[in-house]
């Protein structure tokens, strides 16, 4: 599991690297594990492409739809009291399309790295004592998430948008089968003023 750290690390550093890539925005949300178990999540969204469709409709009036492809490494944890605490390092590849209002609609792919550590774990220590012990397991995980958003510098002139993330994650390897987790963010997007691309 280690060597899976130390890839994802590697992925995240030479993208954040890459020439090329040039950040877009940053973002924080409320990341909710199964709704009620809270977290936050926090990161960083790359641009790798963007670019206009323009249609003109039957009525004569011309619809202009910004399309781009962007990468965003993120970190994240959550927290279900009694049972685990869950942190995260997770890239996504997304796909986005907004309309002339502001209104967006995203698909996201992800994989990366969580870290799962159990509360209240006791064990017998050489002397035949009960100790408390540090206990928790690594997980490969992936996640598939759709974005429906507002941005809010079209009409209002604010630099960032609003969204709501549902999103189910699926991890292994120490379940059987995996085990999923279903999550929901509520965020803010913050572009920035680097960034020169719609």
């Amino acid at each position: 599991m280690r060597y899976l750290i130390l890839i994802a690390f590697l992925v995240v550093v030479s993208m954040l690297n890459a020439q090329t890539l040039r950040p877009k925005s940053i973002y924080a949300s409320y990341f909710g594990e199964t709704i009620t178990h809270p977290g936050l999540k926090v990161g960083v969204t790359l641009q790798l492409h963007s670019w206009d469709k323009t249609k003109i409709k039957k009525s004569g009036i011309e619809k202009t739809i910004q399309k781009s492809v962007d990468v965003s490494p993120s970190l994240g944890f959550f927290y279900h009291r009694g049972y685990q605490t869950g942190a995260f390092l997770l890239p996504e590849l997304s796909y986005s399309r907004k309309n002339s209002k502001g209104n967006y609609l995203t698909c996201a792919f992800g994989a990366g790295y969580m870290r799962t550590f159990l509360p209240n774990v006791y064990d017998l220590n050489a002397k035949g004592e009960i100790e408390r012990i540090h206990v928790g397991y690594n997980y490969f995980i992936t996640n598939y998430s759709i974005t429906f958003g507002k941005d809010l510098s079209i009409n209002k002139n604010i630099p960032m948008s609003i969204y709501i993330k549902p999103q189910l994650m699926y991890a292994i390897p120490n379940y059987l089968n995996g085990v999923g987790y279903f999550a929901l963010e509520f965020g803010v997007n913050y572009r920035l003023k680097m960034n020169e691309t719609k």
